[in-house]
C-alpha cells in the first residue's frame, strides 16, 4: 500500500515539474520571439552631434581599433575599412539567437554591400576555427568572418549578451549598439542606413 501512495505522490510531482518546466520553456520563447521584433537600428538613434574621438565601445565615441584573422588566415583591420559604414557583430557558433539573426544579416548585406555596408562577423568562439567555417558554409555568409582567438576585439568591445552588434559610421563613430538578435531587414533598419550610407565620410 505505502508503495502505491509513493508512486502516486512520486508521478504527481513529476507532473508538477513538468508543467513547470514547460510553462518557463514557454514564456523564455516568447521573450526571445518578442526581443527579435524590435527594431535594432532606426533613423532617431543613428543622427547623433559630433562625437568623441577617445576609443570606447559607446555610442557617440570612436569605435576601438582592432587587428584579427579571418577565416583564411589573413590579418584584418577596423581601419581597413575607414570611410565604410561597419556592422561588427560579435556572435559565436553555440549561441542559438545568433543563429536566427544571420540569414538577415546576410541578406542586409547582400542589399546594401555595394553602396559601402560591410558586415564584420567577429566570432568569439576558442580553439579551432573549424566549427567556424562550418558555420559560414552553412549559412553562406559572404562577408568576412573573423575570428577573435586572443579575446582582443571581446575585451575591448562590452559584449554583456551575444549577439551584440554595433553600428560603425564612415568616420569611425560608433552610432549605435544592439544588444541580442534582431530582425535586421525591418524599414526603419533600411532607413537608419541609406541615411548612413549617404552622410559624408
Amino acid at each position: 500500500m505505502k508503495s502505491t501512495v509513493s508512486k502516486k505522490r512520486d508521478f504527481t510531482l513529476i507532473k508538477k515539474y513538468t508543467a513547470i518546466y514547460m510553462v518557463l520553456l514557454v514564456a523564455a520563447i516568447l521573450i526571445m520571439v518578442d526581443h527579435y521584433y524590435e527594431t535594432p537600428v532606426t533613423l532617431a538613434d543613428v543622427q547623433l552631434p559630433p562625437g568623441v574621438d577617445t576609443e570606447k565601445s559607446e555610442v557617440g565615441f570612436k569605435a576601438p581599433a582592432f587587428t584579427v584573422r579571418n577565416l583564411k588566415g589573413h590579418r584584418v583591420q577596423l581601419a581597413d575599412h575607414k570611410g565604410k559604414v561597419v556592422i561588427l557583430n560579435l556572435w559565436a557558433t553555440w549561441c542559438g539567437p545568433c543563429r536566427v539573426e544571420m540569414p538577415g544579416m546576410e541578406n542586409l548585406y547582400r542589399r546594401y554591400r555595394s553602396q559601402g555596408l560591410e558586415i564584420l562577423a567577429v566570432s568569439l568562439d576558442k580553439g579551432s576555427s573549424d566549427k567556424v567555417q562550418t558555420f559560414a558554409d552553412e549559412y553562406q555568409l559572404s562577408f568576412p568572418v573573423l575570428l577573435d582567438s586572443d579575446g582582443q576585439v571581446e575585451s575591448r568591445y562590452n559584449s554583456f549578451t551575444i549577439p551584440t552588434t554595433y553600428v560603425i559610421d564612415k568616420k569611425g563613430m560608433v552610432v549605435a549598439e544592439v544588444d541580442g538578435a534582431k530582425n535586421w531587414e525591418s524599414e526603419e533598419t533600411f532607413e537608419a542606413l541609406e541615411y548612413l550610407l549617404k552622410a559624408p565620410g
